[in-house]
């Protein structure tokens, strides 16, 4: 039987409004203005409930956020409560990957929150410039999502709007989940309604199925939502899309999302499983909590990252052997390399994000002779993850990805770390692309001289020397190569070398 909208209307509207056919207003610019101890300095957007501007609180000298609530909902005294409400739910939670509130305060009608101010952007802005996200920059920021959930969930606080929007990036590599502004408090386990009954709050891209059906949700409607924008950071695409709001909502109810590995066959089952168990219609069905989900995503890390590189397996949840998962041989995701590489057009910016494995709509020429960007100066990070963070945002940047290379040993003064091999590995397909093919050599023949002692490093030089070998000419040497890494089925080759090294196999073919 199919489930069925409560509130059919309710599920259409996507800003948080007192009515339909309430006319567009907003806020008088407050810029220059002083509420309390912040000085207005400038505009920055606008939201469902507020306009938000940049400020410096005085007392402490430090630039902050300032929500004010819109004027056409300071007639509504259940808008005003909820706006409060905010403070207070998201107030209470001290967290690095939580936006943290600082203060709520009223001055001549006029109600606002000061927050915390992140610099950067949010996680649509990064989709939006680099399409699919490839898996480490995902989990990256799923993992943190995910402790900011376990947090809220904990205190007894459900955010309702889980929503790329709402994930802020700073340039530091962190993730926040900003705007707590739908939460819902849960006191002596009761719920503190904050809203009418039955009208549903949220996006609908990403609602979960009780919130459609305006149904009491819990931390289980986040985890969902949390689930359904991990599919978008890894599919491209959300799980669903229709022509309405409504159309999308009725799907979240009804209807099952394509597999993940049709839109990303490079992805491990165990990733694409966790993805699913997230957005599992009952809620009974998905993770009971994100301290679970956490604890899958940093086991699937350190997986990937080597530290179990000698099995072809990954596991979600080691105290579950049922949930032991296959990991099938990569495919190719993208069209060839050759293929991918864009000049800019006259009509418009295309951004560079060979990084994140998407396709490219433009060729170049002869994209192997392109000229890089000329050097700039890397900012040096506080950790040499935030570095591989940096450089994969940054994409196609060998500037970026040399300063990961040549991040300082730590104090056990270890040079192997999983974030130091993969860049090396980057910087040799950039050289590759860019025809700098000696330089490109001379990296993937360090990695093999390495042997045994590390079957990663070892497997990836093999595989960049067959690529070196092919595009030299030499056939049979390739050849040979790709057999001896065809050979080592417990290892898991970069997608990017992978897929150069299917156009070898190709291009020995036809040799």
């Amino acid at each position: 039987m199919r489930a069925e909208i409560t509130n059919p209307l309710a599920a259409m509207s996507t800003e948080t409004s007192p009515s339909d056919s309430a006319p567009p207003s907003s806020t008088t610019d407050l810029t220059g203005r002083t509420l309390g101890e912040f000085q207005i300095i400038r505009r920055l957007g606008k939201g469902g409930m507020a306009e938000v501007y940049l400020a410096e609180q005085t007392s402490l000298q430090r630039q902050v956020a300032i929500k004010v609530l819109r004027t056409e909902f300071l007639s509504d005294a259940a808008y005003v409560k909820r706006f409060k409400h905010e403070a207070t739910a998201a107030g209470g939670l001290n967290h690095p990957n939580i936006v943290q509130v600082y203060s709520i305060g009223e001055q001549d009608g006029i109600h606002f929150i000061a927050q915390e101010y992140v610099r950067g952007g949010n996680l649509r802005d990064l989709m939006r410039k680099r399409g699919p996200l490839e898996l480490p920059l995902a989990l990256h920021l799923m993992k943190q999502v995910a402790a900011a959930l376990q947090v809220a969930g904990a205190a007894g606080i459900v955010h309702r709007d889980i929503k790329p929007e709402n994930i802020l990036l700073t340039k530091k590599g962190e993730a926040k989940v900003a705007d707590f502004g739908l939460a819902q408090l849960t006191q002596g386990g009761e719920r503190v309604a904050m809203t009418q009954v039955g009208i549903t709050m949220g996006t609908p891209l990403y609602m979960s199925p009780e919130q459609v059906a305006g149904k009491p949700v819990d931390h289980r409607s986040d985890i969902y939502s949390f689930g359904a924008m991990s599919y978008h950071m890894l599919a491209g695409r959300p799980p669903f899309t229709g022509e309405s709001p409504l159309a999308v909502a009725v799907q979240h109810l009804n209807d099952k999302p394509r597999s993940l590995k049709e839109h990303r066959p490079d992805l491990p089952a165990a990733v694409c499983n966790l993805v699913m168990q997230m957005m599992a219609k009952r809620r009974e069905d998905r993770y009971a909590d994100a301290q679970t989900i956490l604890t899958d995503i940093k086991s699937l890390q350190k997986q990937l990252a080597g530290k179990d590189a000698g099995s072809s397996e990954l596991l979600l949840g080691t105290s579950q052997p049922s949930r032991r998962l296959k990991l099938p041989s990569a495919r190719l995701l993208d069209r060839p390399l050759r293929q991918q590489l864009l000049r800019l057009g006259l009509s418009g910016v295309v951004v560079l994000a060979a990084g994140a494995g998407i396709g490219w709509t433009q060729r170049l020429r002869d994209p192997f002779l392109a000229p890089l960007p000329p050097p700039v100066e890397v900012p040096q990070q506080a950790t040499i993850s935030g570095q591989y963070f940096h450089a994969m945002v940054q994409g196609n940047d060998e500037a970026a990805w040399k300063a990961v290379v040549d991040y300082p040993a730590g104090p056990d003064g270890r040079r192997d770390e999983m974030e130091r091999k993969s860049a090396a590995v980057r910087l040799a397909i950039i050289y590759l692309q860019h025809d700098r093919i000696d330089e490109a050599a001379q990296i993937f023949h360090e990695f093999r001289q390495i042997g045994a002692a590390d079957p990663w490093r070892e497997t990836h030089g093999i595989a960049g020397e067959a690529i070196v070998a092919s595009l030299r000419g030499n056939v049979a040497q390739s050849k040979q190569l790709i057999d001896d890494v065809d050979r080592r089925t417990n290892t898991l080759i970069d997608a990017k070398l992978k897929q150069l090294l299917d156009e070898a196999r190709e291009r020995n073919s036809r040799g």
